[in-house]
């Protein structure tokens, strides 16, 4: 009892040592050194810094149109509101604004993922974040010596980097790109300039980069060359049956075209040319009815009145979701990486959602996470080889578990299912 008094002692003078930020807005100035928290949305309109001191920022940030926010060493750590949905404490900026950001970090609590939206300009001088996501739309960045997990430069954005240590490099096409890409290695550091998706460049030095992840839209065409370790990324409203390659795939003598040819009606192609693909993102939506034979898939979503199968696939459902009146059919796979999570804490994520008035089917699956399913979906599970984790359920949601091993622990309209 001694101990558990002491240490409610201890956490309550840590909060009573924090301070709570005030309104920011035009000219205001914070500056420390001092600890700093802040529930819920922080609004900043006009010209805001934050100067030499910690926050603990528990909610997003939402950046005023023609605002400026500068951060001159700050450090942040960033946690969701109990229940929120992932990556919803990020930035989002209303208009084009402006971003200075100068001898700062950035790291998650809890479960947090922070995502920045950004658009106008962008200006880092030494960004050191952790689990964290930058996503520039109409930006102009200089950014020197900034390290994060993601870093998407698309529709039309013109990026100059030095130092950028990046687990992922990414871009979206616009619906009618002819893009190439060739000799981007992994994790070993280049220089280059890079003609990006959707009219965006980068000119690149001395950056690192694991993983290049291409977002194909539309009937986009992208051929890629010599490339170190890629994850390529489809949305189709399409109908065919496709095998997604992994490993390293082609050469310029026998390109590998992907879809096959006369397999499908899709628009968009990825030419392979000895490229080290890693693996494929899917989101599905309008009337797609898509079978996918012998393919590893990362993320993988249906929505609208998509129909998708996938047999003797490798899932790692760092986001598997439902949406819609979507209906989804796995068969004889593995759904799930969390056993990964220590190789790619990318994985720890890893969960099956499904929502909407979907319906889908798991047949021989091996499971390798939870379920939580919500709304009105529904779902059957035959056969399976491992169960899941967990199932959750919420709203009218029922999921059907062909299982004798199974605790059914129930409260009101939540039930959550735990396996032996």
């Amino acid at each position: 009892m001694l101990r558990a008094i002491c240490i409610l002692l201890v956490l309550s003078a840590a909060s009573l040592a924090q301070t709570p930020l005030p309104e920011l807005k035009g000219g205001r100035v914070v500056a420390g050194p001092g600890h700093y928290r802040h529930d819920g949305e922080l609004r900043i309109q006009g010209k805001v810094t934050l100067r030499h001191l910690d926050l603990d920022l528990r909610g997003p940030i939402r950046v005023a149109s023609s605002s400026t926010f500068e951060l001159d060493d700050v450090h942040l750590t960033v946690s969701d509101p109990p229940g929120a949905q992932h990556g919803i404490s990020g930035l989002d900026c209303e208009g084009p604004a402006k971003i200075v950001i100068r001898n700062s970090t950035m790291a998650p609590a809890g479960g947090a993922h922070p995502m920045w939206r950004v658009r106008g300009d962008l200006q880092v001088d030494n960004f050191q974040t952790v689990n964290s996501e930058f996503h520039l739309d109409h930006v102009t960045a200089a950014l020197h010596q900034l390290k994060i997990f993601e870093l998407e430069i698309s529709h039309a954005s013109q990026v100059e980097g030095d130092g950028l240590e990046l687990v992922f490099l990414s871009t979206h096409s616009s619906d009618d790109d002819h893009l190439e890409f060739a000799d981007v290695p992994a994790d070993k550091p280049f220089s280059k300039r890079l003609a990006l998706g959707s009219d965006a460049a980068a000119d690149l030095t001395n950056a690192r980069v694991e993983m290049f992840l291409l977002y194909v839209h539309g009937h986009a065409q992208a051929e890629l060359s010599r490339m170190g370790r890629v994850q390529l990324a489809m949305f189709p409203e399409c109908k065919g049956t496709l095998r997604l390659p992994q490993g390293h795939v082609g050469s310029d003598q026998q390109p590998v075209v992907v879809p096959e040819p006369s397999v499908s009606d899709c628009g968009f192609r990825f030419t392979l040319k000895d490229v080290n693909v890693d693996t494929w993102d899917v989101y599905a939506g309008g009337s797609a009815d898509l079978t996918f034979l012998d393919s590893r898939i990362d993320e993988l979503n249906a929505d609208d009145q998509a129909k998708i199968t996938v047999r003797d696939s490798v899932i790692y459902a760092d986001w598997l979701g439902t949406a819609g009146r979507a209906q989804l059919k796995i068969e004889n796979s593995t759904v799930g990486a969390l056993s990964l999570a220590k190789e790619r804490p990318d994985l720890a994520t890893s969960e099956i959602h499904l929502g909407g008035q979907s319906h889908s089917v798991f047949s021989g699956v091996r499971f390798d996470c939870g379920i939580v399913a919500k709304d009105q979906a529904t779902a059957e599970i035959n056969d399976m080889t491992a169960p899941p984790k967990y199932v959750r359920q919420s709203g009218k949601a029922a999921v059907h578990v062909g299982h004798s091993g199974v605790k059914d622990n129930s409260k009101g309209s939540h039930t959550c299912r735990n396996f032996a």
